[in-house]
């Protein structure tokens, strides 16, 4: 049975917001981490921001890099999560 990978999505932290700028992980590769733990930094406009995990699981790969500018609901990252969370967080309230 294969551990599907579940991304770690730009969450959207303002009615206005449309992207943010990538500061840095709070975790690497290969580490376990917990719902609702803060894993990256993330500035908008205004200020900054912790990204929190939306499953638990293993962190698989890192995508998103220092700099880059990223659009709410693109991937940052994934997690191995034997959970059923789609990993939607905040992209599901633009659905």
């Amino acid at each position: 049975m294969t551990v599907p990978e579940v991304p770690i999505r730009m969450p959207k932290m303002s009615m206005t917001m449309e992207e943010g700028e990538f500061t840095n992980w709070l975790v690497s590769e290969g580490d376990a981490i917990t719902k609702g733990q803060a894993v990256a930094v993330v500035m908008t406009d205004k200020v900054e921001m912790e990204v929190e995990s939306e499953v638990e699981g293993t962190v698989t790969r890192l995508t998103a890099q220092e700099g880059d500018t990223i659009e709410v609901g693109a991937e940052l990252g994934f997690v191995e999560s034997s959970g059923d969370d789609e990993g939607l967080g905040d992209l599901s309230d633009l659905l």
